[in-house]
């Protein structure tokens, strides 16, 4: 009878330790998505008087292929809208477009994210394939307020080398983003995990117990005592940067 009480304690401290990891992984999937966004509106904000120049539609992506094709529509899309605000050109019936175009970009990122090990020629395809989503959404969307064909094949003709500065500086941005990265893993000893470089992990359970729910981006680490008190241990929490010793 007591070994039973305690398998069913055991089980319910496992459900409750998977209940608690969900509950942190969508919390931390909007902080990241919000910090990353908010990195992008900012750079957007940067380079606004730079024709055709902005890091938000390549961070959207990059959001996307490693935090999954929502994460990466949402932050296209509010990225835009948001900072439409605090740009030259401001709001508009083009905001729509814009929104609508970086969405798609960033839902194009967690798609090729989603097809195996996450390499940099697939980040780069993704980029070429989200940006030029984008510009065809913007240029029909901003032309189709023109019932005149003619109009509508002259505006994206003259769009064009706009377009292809986009798709140029976007993919600079892109391969910045992804080489730092990779250099932060090299720092790591080659041993991270793909999110891990953007955020944080939840604390890992110590000796059967549930990891430290109050602070989730520090994780507990388990330090054994020699001599008399070789059987206790001590938890530390390190912050998620420092490389595992341990591994």
């Amino acid at each position: 009878m007591q070994e039973l009480k305690q398998k069913t304690k055991q089980k319910q401290k496992q459900l409750l330790l998977i209940l608690q990891k969900n509950e942190f992984s969508l919390l931390r999937l909007a902080a990241l998505t919000t910090v990353l966004t908010l990195a992008g509106i900012l750079g957007r904000v940067a380079f606004q008087y730079i024709p055709s120049v902005e890091p938000l539609t390549a961070l959207s992506i990059l959001t996307g292929f490693f935090l999954g094709p929502l994460a990466g529509f949402a932050s296209g899309a509010s990225g835009f809208y948001f900072s439409n605000f605090l740009v030259w050109g401001g709001q508009g019936p083009w905001t729509l477009f814009q929104a609508l175009g970086a969405g798609l970009a960033g839902f194009v990122g967690g798609l090729f994210g989603k097809l195996g090990a996450k390499s940099r020629w697939k980040a780069l395809t993704s980029t070429v394939i989200g940006i030029s989503i984008y510009e065809l959404v913007v240029t029909l969307g901003s032309s189709i307020f023109s019932l005149n064909p003619a109009f509508i094949l002259f505006y994206f003709l003259t769009s064009l080398p706009f377009s292809f500065v986009h798709l140029v500086s976007s993919i600079g941005f892109m391969i910045f983003f992804f080489e730092f990265k990779e250099g932060v893993k090299k720092l790591k000893g080659g041993k991270i995990i793909e999110k891990e470089i953007f955020g944080f992990r939840l604390a890992d359970s110590v000796d059967g117990k549930l990891g430290n729910p109050i602070i989730p981006f520090l994780r507990a680490k388990t330090e054994h005592k020699q001599g008399k008190d070789k059987n206790k241990s001590k938890n530390k929490f390190w912050f998620i940067f420092k490389r595992k010793q341990d591994d």
